[in-house]
């Protein structure tokens, strides 16, 4: 394992702190401004869908000008865009601010899986890393929440106006551009031999086996995440800061449950791993509708959330495995650009059948979830060992 890659990993988890208190913010910003569900959800839409675009290309890009450089340039956009929607002096404005937040998502994310995986000699040590580099971004995620959750409150009890005290908190968030830049002009890239992917049919094949579950998946996930919040807040009628509280749980749960994950790994292989956790998962979300207190359905909520995606990283890493340097962020960014478009449907989806009802969302992510776990397990348990 490389010296630079724990600087990579902290500046890494340091950023998600910012950007997850940010993430939570972000829709009461917009509310205090003035705009409606409407403007929130094309503002939404055109992150999501540029998002997915750039999955799609990101591997290209790093193939031309390098994994260091395409992840300094998301920074440098991140950056931009946090101004931006600091700013915010109008709704166009804030469309470009969305646009770049879609683009630094498309770039970021294969593009750091791909260097990150670079940077180790052995699968053990791979699924290490990503399991112990989530474990920190998740961490940090917590402690993101809770500040969310309370920092306006603060702000506003002590008589600034709701705009203003949410303008500062996203100004906050821009150090975490003042830590990530820094790290990454100091960390040594990995050399691409190849500028040019050759495609052939296995490749393609094996990239479709990773994609298609992940893009399920990805749909399950936008019909009933994105509202979980408001499912709270309209089923059992609790504010922000009871909410926050159940975010941060999950999060620092399952960041502490990260660092247990490589010798899971070992002990049961990363296939029946990912299969077992997530199966338990969708069952959890089969029963969450029934649940008739708001405790009983925050522990429910948090065990089924842990579940489902503390396996994230072991997914990522085991899928690194079967791709060259030259292939690997392309790889990673197909399968996120499959989810990315899908979690869009299910965000629409979604909105519709919380209309009619607050149980169908659940009961249609549980499905989905099984069919795509058993997708995933009839593909890869060969590769388990």
């Amino acid at each position: 394992m490389e010296k630079d890659v724990p600087v990579l990993v902290i500046a890494t988890a340091v950023g998600q702190l910012f950007l997850q208190f940010s993430w939570f913010i972000i829709p009461f910003y917009l509310k205090a401004l003035g705009y409606g569900m409407d403007k929130m959800g094309i503002l939404f839409s055109i992150q999501t869908l540029t998002g997915g675009v750039f999955f799609l290309l990101a591997g290209q890009i790093s193939l031309k000008i390098g994994y260091k450089k395409t992840l300094i340039i998301a920074a440098i956009l991140g950056a931009l865009r946090r101004v931006l929607q600091i700013l915010a002096f109008n709704f166009l404005t804030l469309i470009a601010g969305f646009f770049l937040v879609g683009i630094n998502m498309g770039l970021r994310d294969p593009n750091y899986s791909a260097l990150l995986s670079e940077k180790v000699s052995s699968e053990e040590e791979r699924h290490k890393l990503f399991s112990y580099s989530f474990g920190l971004g998740t961490l940090a995620n917590a402690l993101g929440v809770l500040v969310a959750g309370y920092l306006p409150g603060y702000l506003m009890g002590n008589g600034m106006p709701k705009e203003i005290a949410y303008r500062i908190i996203l100004s906050l968030a821009l150090i975490q551009f003042a830590i990530v830049l820094p790290a990454l002009a100091i960390i040594k890239d990995v050399p691409v031999r190849e500028q040019k992917i050759k495609w052939r049919k296995d490749l393609i094949v094996k990239i479709l086996k990773f994609s298609l579950p992940s893009a399920i998946i990805g749909l399950g996930a936008g019909i009933t995440i994105p509202f979980m919040s408001i499912y709270f807040n309209m089923r059992f009628g609790r504010n922000i800061r009871d909410i926050s509280w159940v975010f941060f749980g999950q999060q620092l749960v399952m960041g502490l449950g990260s660092f247990l994950l490589p010798k899971l790994v070992n002990k049961i292989g990363p296939v029946k791993l990912i299969t077992y956790f997530q199966w338990s998962a969708a069952l959890l979300f089969l029963i969450f509708p029934s649940l008739p207190t708001f405790l009983l359905a925050a522990i429910v909520y948090v065990v089924r959330s842990i579940l489902m995606n503390i396996v994230w990283p072991v997914n990522d890493s085991f899928m690194m495995g079967f791709f060259s340097t030259e292939e690997k962020a392309t790889a990673a960014g197909i399968r996120r650009a499959f989810s990315t478009f899908m979690r869009a449907l299910g965000n629409y989806t979604g909105g519709v059948l919380f209309a009619v009802s607050l149980a169908y969302p659940f009961y249609a992510t549980a499905i989905l979830y099984i069919l795509a776990t058993a997708m995933f397990y009839a593909f890869f348990i060969r590769h388990n060992d």
